[in-house]
């Protein structure tokens, strides 16, 4: 009101110095653009009232809703960032208890390995026993069966050498049967 007050007042003012000097200028020269200006005004803001205060009522639930919203991703960031702290905070126990399992994993696997390991052994060394035996049984079998052969032979030739132990031979056998 004030501002309004010194703007009217300095227009007076100067309207009336200008008019010291012989000029035709004052105030009331303004008093058609004013009405004029506030006719134009007043019919717009009548006009554009409503669809303004539908635009200002718009924008302000937007705003609502989008402070709302803003409050509620500022919750979830609040929490999300109190966990991460917490975390942070039991990082070192968390290394911890990882080193640690690790060191027990790594302990099993290795007495695991070891045990396996002798497992493996020992039953190599059984197949190769086994196997080392069935192959003496094997080759005594042949040894036995080719000193069998031999003896054989050598008798064959010493029966059909003689005539004499062929017919004893022919005799025992005829008796037998």
């Amino acid at each position: 009101m004030n501002k309004l007050f010194l703007v009217l007042l300095s227009l007076f003012l100067t309207t009336e110095l200008l008019a010291a000097g012989g000029g035709t200028g004052t105030i009331m020269d303004l008093r058609f653009p004013a009405i004029n200006f506030i006719l134009l005004f007043g019919t717009l803001g009548f006009i554009l009232r409503k669809p303004l205060k539908e635009m200002f009522d718009k924008n302000a639930e937007d705003v609502t809703s989008l402070f709302g919203l803003a409050e509620e991703k500022d919750k979830e960031a609040q929490l999300k960032l109190d966990e991460y702290k917490r975390k942070l905070d039991n990082l070192e126990s968390e290394k911890n208890k990882i080193i640690a399992e690790a060191e027990q994993n790594a302990d099993a696997f290795s007495k695991a390995h070891a045990t396996e390991t002798d497992e493996l052994i020992t039953r190599l060394h059984s197949d190769a026993k086994g196997r080392v035996e069935g192959e003496s049984a094997q080759m005594n079998r042949n040894l036995s069966a080719t000193l069998l052969d031999e003896v054989i032979n050598k008798v064959k030739e010493k029966v059909n050498g003689d005539k004499g132990l062929q017919e004893k031979a022919t005799k025992k056998l005829v008796s037998q049967i």
